[in-house]
């Protein structure tokens, strides 16, 4: 019998696929995720099925839709009892560990809560919980990790295991992760600054170092699961030193937008640009000068560079300990970031390229291809699948009966696994992805349908909505919804969208008896 295969997984915060050397960007550098992609297959056209943290991330977890595990935006804890690929592979035997953010509960209480009054075990990623000492430590098992070391929150706002940990170290770390200690940025760019924390003492680093230390303790020969979760580089926009400095804001490249394109966005976009309306993952103006513009890109490509490196620190010892030949690496990002696309910064209900289309890395020298690009269709809701598929493990569904009651139902999972493009016997397994996100602050309910040529969003009860040609448009800059000639094409992709949503819809919890 085959020795069972390992899993190393590295994930970022709000990254776009664009921010990589190996997809083609002339000016970041990013060599540790370049070598990943030469020795495996880069996937060019991978979605996430909601541009938020939280429900992105429930979606890795379980392989079901935001409408499936009911985490529809930020905000929403995933029920406890939702089953979890994590505790399928620990009932199986795996070693699941996390280090880094997680994101799988609130980082805040609910409003009116009175934190004397509130369970700690109910709210564990919230930060007044480790900040009253309600809690220090994480309690595991936690979603199937049976080890999980946790950093709550971005930039100075971090708290949980890793602020612990810097506390003991440094008593005044905390403070040096601050604005005030760092260094402004010349533009005063929005929530921008050059941190004064020491890049060894740096969240980043210490995530890498965890992840290292689990990899030299882990016993020879037992398969493991570790999720290596780096917070960055997701704002505010604040490397240590020396990525700070690393690039010029002058060698930016600027974004895709037109002027003008405001008028043909739903109307939502003008307001979040000039008005700076609450929605979520972004609660301030988003309209900045170009000056401004290039520092934010500056920093962030920054970030991205700090965290290759301590990508290439894990991947390093995990070849030191021998275990690379027989171990699953993959790379990929929760959601992106407008990056000043559509004028646009952070994230929100704005199902555009910059947020939706992924950093989507998989590699297994011997087991997969290497340096081999995909151009076929993927979506989170496909991760799940591959990763049981490759463990060689049943899909997990909860409860079951002994002997399935309906001789031909439904797979468990709505996605497919994509195992065999990684082993290079196609390039692509399905012909259309889906997006959902429901915006609570707006009253707005979005559905995006993206096939190889077209992407659709509709808002249920309004009349705007957004149809792109993306092999002719791909910047997005030309919105057909309203255009004449393209009437019947977006009544065409309507009806495939709503065929989609059907066949996604979770054929769970199994029938137990015939009545």
């Amino acid at each position: 019998m085959p020795e069972p295969l390992n899993f190393l997984c590295f994930i970022v915060d709000q990254m776009r696929v664009d921010h990589m050397g190996c997809a083609g960007n002339p000016v970041i550098q990013t060599p540790h995720l370049d070598r990943l992609a030469e020795t495996g297959v880069r996937f060019s056209r991978a979605y996430c099925n909601n541009p938020l943290c939280m429900p992105s991330r429930a979606t890795l977890f379980t392989g079901m839709t935001p409408r499936g595990h009911h985490v529809r935006t930020n905000g929403i804890p995933l029920d406890r009892d939702c089953p979890t690929i994590v505790q399928s592979l620990a009932d199986a035997g795996y070693r699941t560990n996390s280090v880094g953010k997680l994101h799988m509960n609130n980082f805040n209480l609910p409003k009116g809560a009175d934190i004397d009054d509130v369970d700690p075990l109910d709210h564990p990623e919230a930060r007044p919980m480790w900040l009253h000492r309600r809690l220090q430590k994480m309690p595991t098992p936690y979603y199937g990790f049976q080890s999980a070391e946790i950093i709550l929150g971005h930039g100075s706002g971090v708290h949980g295991d890793y602020f612990h940990w810097l506390r003991e170290r440094d008593p005044d770390g905390p403070e040096k992760l601050a604005p005030p200690a760092g260094t402004p940025t010349p533009h005063n760019a929005e929530t921008s600054w050059h941190n004064a924390i020491p890049q060894e003492l740096h969240y980043n680093h210490w995530v890498a170092d965890r992840t290292i230390d689990f990899l030299e303790n882990q016993p020879a020969g037992d398969p493991f699961f570790t999720w290596c979760s780096f917070p960055d580089p997701h704002h505010p926009y604040c490397p240590p030193e020396p990525w700070a400095s690393m690039y010029d804001p002058a060698d930016m490249p600027m974004p895709s937008r037109r002027e003008g394109e405001l008028d043909d966005l739903p109307p939502f976009y003008r307001e979040v640009y000039e008005d700076g309306i609450w929605v979520s993952g972004r609660t301030k103006p988003a309209k900045m000068d170009d000056e401004q513009l290039r520092e934010i890109l500056a920093l962030t490509y920054g970030m991205i560079s700090h965290v290759d490196h301590n990508i290439g620190r894990v991947m390093d010892a995990l070849e030191r300990r021998g275990l690379r030949e027989n171990t699953v690496i993959c790379f990929l990002s929760d959601h992106g970031d407008m990056m000043g696309d559509h004028w646009i910064i952070n994230k929100g209900p704005f199902h555009m390229n910059g947020l939706l289309q992924m950093p989507f890395l998989w590699s297994c020298p011997g087991h997969f291809s290497e340096d081999i690009e995909t151009a076929g269709l993927v979506s989170y809701l496909d991760f799940a699948p591959t990763i049981m598929d490759l463990a060689g493990l049943p899909l997990p569904e909860g409860n079951v009966p002994p002997q399935a009651e309906p001789a031909d139902q439904p797979p468990a999972l709505p996605g497919i696994s994509f195992a065999p493009q990684l082993r290079g016997e196609v390039d692509s397994l399905q012909d259309s992805v889906i997006v959902e996100n429901d915006e609570d602050y707006l009253k707005l309910r979005l559905r995006t349908l993206i096939t190889d040529r077209h992407k659709l969003t509709v808002y249920p009860g309004q009349e705007y909505g957004e149809l792109f040609d993306l092999q002719q448009d791909p910047g997005e800059l030309s919105n057909l919804w309203s255009d004449p000639g393209s009437q019947q094409l977006k009544l065409e992709l309507k009806a495939k969208l709503l065929e989609r949503l059907i066949e996604t819809d979770n054929p769970t919890p199994r029938r137990l008896t015939h009545a």
